[in-house]
């Protein structure tokens, strides 16, 4: 997998585990974790996320880290 790839995976695991938790990209905002612009443009693929950022993400959705790296499709 390309890092390209491993970029969308990440994104998309990100959606998948705020709307699990049925969360808004706003309510993330609301809770202080991550500004709702970031989030979005993260969530897109139009910017990376830091590991540290994403630690933080995976903590507040209730996920481990490997929920943000292993592809169980």
């Amino acid at each position: 997998m390309n890092e390209k790839k491993i970029n969308q995976f990440i994104s998309h695991q990100l959606v998948k585990a705020r709307e699990e938790m049925g969360y808004t990209q706003m309510q993330v905002q609301q809770d202080k974790i991550i500004n709702q612009s970031n989030l979005s443009k993260i969530e897109n693929g139009a910017k990376r996320i830091t590991a540290a950022k994403l630690f933080v993400l995976a903590n507040y959705y209730k996920k481990p880290i490997t929920f943000f790296y292993i592809n169980e499709n």
